[in-house]
């Protein structure tokens, strides 16, 4: 997806900002022992791939069980919140196009909400680059960041799945949760 230079502009001003904050940390899949137990899921920003969410979310909480759900927050754009029921889930963040500067990168208060979030595993699905998910996950304090192939996430993840065209739905979900040891 091309971006506009002022985007780009924008992007590479959050990644100079925030370089001093961020740490070094070696990759690890959790901090407290084999597989991660808290996962933030950046929902996708384009409503084309909310249904991909929804069924994407919907193998996750069958193959982490009933107690792990609870485990799982959710953040994204309101609009695609609404199409995927997100009120079966215990926490949430849904921002809107107010909580967004007018580069539509995440503002003040939504970067501050996201540097406040501690999870294990990040994994981000959006299929294309999104530069306001890209700056919530810079933000965000996980050791293992997951998202989708994209010459721009390779600054932003540690782990990127290939898509594999139609079969994403299948093959990714089984690669990512191979990845997660779930």
């Amino acid at each position: 997806m091309n971006q506009s230079n002022t985007v780009k502009a924008a992007l590479w001003w959050s990644k100079l900002t925030s370089r001093n904050k961020s740490k070094t940390n070696p990759l690890s899949i959790k901090r407290r022992g084999k597989i991660p137990m808290d996962y933030l899921i950046i929902l996708p920003e384009h409503a084309t791939e909310s249904d991909l969410a929804k069924r994407f979310l919907d193998s996750m909480k069958n193959a982490l069980g009933p107690r792990k759900k609870r485990n799982m927050k959710l953040l994204g754009p309101s609009g695609i919140g609404s199409l995927i029921e997100i009120s079966d889930y215990n926490d949430f963040i849904l921002y809107s196009e107010e909580d967004l500067n007018r580069w539509g990168l995440p503002g003040k208060e939504l970067v501050s909400e996201c540097e406040k979030i501690k999870v294990d595993a990040l994994l981000d699905l959006n299929q294309e680059f999104a530069s306001a998910s890209a700056v919530i996950s810079r933000t965000v304090s996980a050791p293992m960041k997951m998202g989708f192939y994209s010459e721009e996430g390779e600054s932003y993840y540690n782990i990127m799945v290939r898509r594999k065209g139609e079969e994403l739905a299948e093959s990714g979900f089984k690669e990512i949760f191979q990845i997660l040891g779930i």
